[in-house]
């Protein structure tokens, strides 16, 4: 009989990144530590449960000689369940450091959002009974780490910002005095058991997301890529492997940190930076705060900012300068001529 060829196209499956040693060795590393840890707690309940019954049995002896016996038998499980317990916490403790290595070693990439939205395509041509809002890490994200949500009530989304109440100087940029505070959104859903988990297995990995303050996203009528479970409460429902949970996230931003490796002496700073309290008068003008005047008016008038007089006369208050007291504006290229007055 012909052997069959193989298709010479056939494409073989993407597995990723290919891990370093130090991944492998540290990933290993935890993955045995949770093992025996796992063993070890497990023998420690069975010998708490044996010296148990040896101690019932004990205490219902009819002679001294079952009695003695049986407090043996106890004593000995006894001492089996402290050192089963003992050998637990050092795995425990042990894994806890091993953790925190790998974190620092294994390096994260974002999730494949394209292979995610696809998973949550093929997953709605079924029909599972779980719904179709998904949740899933943002971070080193997998299709099996996804968590499926029938809707109960709506998404919503709240934004909100914080402004000054505090007067503000006239014709000053009111977006100088106003910054976005937070946003939230809220979903409420039921999770259910079906071939892609229990129920509670899809509590334990949203209640493992929140604890460890895990980046998120969310697709449903609302999809953001940024966001921390805030607040997470469950309630079960009248029907059977079934509960319904409600979930408030956080959205998060992120900034950009460069660094650079110039010395130090090259750097430019600003001359804010270079300034200290016994040599301003060699870098500033002072001048006398009259009545009227305010920062706002100052910067325009010097060609500087309300944020620059603020840090170099360590002003908390922008809307707070007092006639009478000095102030220190720009240098002395831009030495005032002849007093300020801001009506």
């Amino acid at each position: 009989m012909a052997k069959k060829e193989k298709p010479k196209n056939k494409s073989k499956p993407h597995k990723g990144r290919k891990k370093t040693k130090a991944e492998t060795k540290i990933s290993k590393k935890v993955k045995d530590l949770e093992e025996n840890a796992a063993k070890a707690h497990h023998s420690a309940m069975k010998a708490n449960e044996e010296s148990l019954n040896f101690a019932a049995l004990a205490f219902n002896a009819k002679n001294e000689q079952d009695k003695a016996k049986y407090s043996r038998l106890t004593q000995k499980y006894l001492n089996k369940y402290n050192a089963d317990m003992r050998d637990y916490n050092s795995y425990k403790s042990q894994l806890k450091k091993a953790t925190t290595k790998k974190n620092r070693v294994v390096k994260t990439k974002d999730t494949d959002q394209a292979a995610m939205v696809a998973a949550i395509q093929d997953h709605a041509k079924e029909f599972t009974g779980e719904g179709n809002m998904a949740i899933f890490p943002t971070k080193n994200g997998k299709k099996s780490d996804i968590v499926f949500f029938a809707p109960v009530n709506t998404e919503s989304e709240s934004n909100s910002s914080s402004i000054t109440s505090y007067a503000v100087d006239q014709g000053a940029p009111r977006k100088d005095y106003a910054r976005f505070s937070s946003k939230t959104v809220t979903i409420d859903g039921l999770i259910a058991d079906t071939d892609t988990g229990s129920a509670h297995d899809k509590w334990v990995r949203l209640r493992t997301w929140h604890s460890h303050h895990e980046e998120l996203t969310f697709r449903g009528d609302i999809y953001y890529k940024h966001l921390i479970i805030s607040q997470l409460d469950r309630q079960f429902t009248g029907f059977r492997n079934t509960m319904q949970v409600s979930i408030t996230f956080t959205f998060v931003r992120a900034a950009e940190i460069t660094t650079s490796n110039k010395s130090k002496k090259h750097a430019k700073r600003s001359k804010s930076s270079k300034t200290l309290a016994g040599n301003r008068s060699k870098k500033y003008t002072a001048i006398t705060i009259k009545k009227g005047d305010t920062l706002w008016g100052l910067a325009k008038k010097y060609h500087t900012t309300v944020s620059w007089l603020q840090k170099v006369n360590h002003i908390k208050n922008p809307n707070r300068i007092l006639a009478g007291n000095p102030i220190y504006v720009n240098d002395r290229k831009y030495k005032a001529k002849s007093k300020i007055r801001v009506k």
